[in-house]
């Protein structure tokens, strides 16, 4: 499948696997065709949804591994939907290939894209807004249709990463700095300074409790500064000197 004239992405191997996948897929027997359809659209919901969370064990706990909630087709399917990753029309389409995939995947007796509850699940199916041709067959609808939804969600997994995902909704209750600005950068300051030395000899807990006291007057010191307004240069100025930037916990 040749790329969408103005779908920007991020690097061209976004669709390489989809460009193999088009190439093998041309002739393909229907059973054949729609469990390699389903098995890349399953992996192609769990990137998308990796591409959304935040990264780390609880992410990959929830998408890898025996017994991972969101190990299934239809798991992430669900979980894609709920969090406004995919469009009415992009999840009916993937459920309806669910719903094919289990026709074939869970019958040992011959079955057909004529069968009619096949039939009525291809018929439902889209059509996307890069279709140029009319399918004229069951099977070519079903190549045009589920290959346009696997390429939108392969552009949609790489503007989620290049926005950088969800965003962390948890916070801290974080007290300001007293007095006015002066007295604000000079308290942010003088604190860091005082954090920096003691953690030169500080072990343990103790070391903990100082790198989170660190955490939390760097954030102190970036809020005086987005406040700072004409004087933001006198605060970044103290950061560059202090190498107090708002990283996150090292604890």
């Amino acid at each position: 499948m040749a790329k969408a004239k103005g779908l920007e992405t991020e690097q061209d191997d976004v669709f390489s696997d989809l460009n193999r996948l088009n190439s093998m897929i041309a002739d393909l027997d229907e059973r054949a065709l729609i469990l390699s359809l389903a098995a890349f659209a399953e992996e192609a919901l769990r990137d998308l949804i990796q591409a959304y969370l935040i990264p780390g064990e609880s992410a990959e706990k929830l998408l890898d591994g025996f017994n991972a909630p969101l190990g299934t087709f239809s798991a992430r399917l669900r979980m894609a939907d709920a969090l406004g990753l995919l469009t009415p029309h992009q999840a009916s389409d993937f459920d309806r290939l669910r719903k094919i995939r289990n026709e074939f995947a869970h019958n040992w007796l011959p079955v057909s894209f004529t069968d009619q509850n096949i039939a009525s699940h291809i018929q439902a199916l889209n059509f996307h807004f890069l279709d140029d041709q009319f399918p004229e067959t069951p099977g070519e609808k079903v190549r045009t249709s589920i290959s346009t939804l696997l390429l939108e969600i392969r552009v949609t997994t790489g503007q989620t990463r290049k926005r950088g995902g969800a965003a962390l909704r948890g916070q801290h209750i974080l007290a300001g700095v007293p007095g006015d600005l002066d007295e604000q950068m000079k308290i942010c300051r003088r604190r860091l300074i005082e954090i920096r030395d003691e953690l030169r000899l500080a072990k343990g807990d103790r070391r903990r409790f100082l790198l989170a006291s660190k955490h939390r007057w760097e954030g102190k010191l970036e809020i005086v500064r987005l406040n700072a307004g004409e004087r933001n240069a006198e605060v970044r100025a103290i950061q560059v000197e202090l190498d107090a930037w708002n990283r996150g916990p090292e604890y």
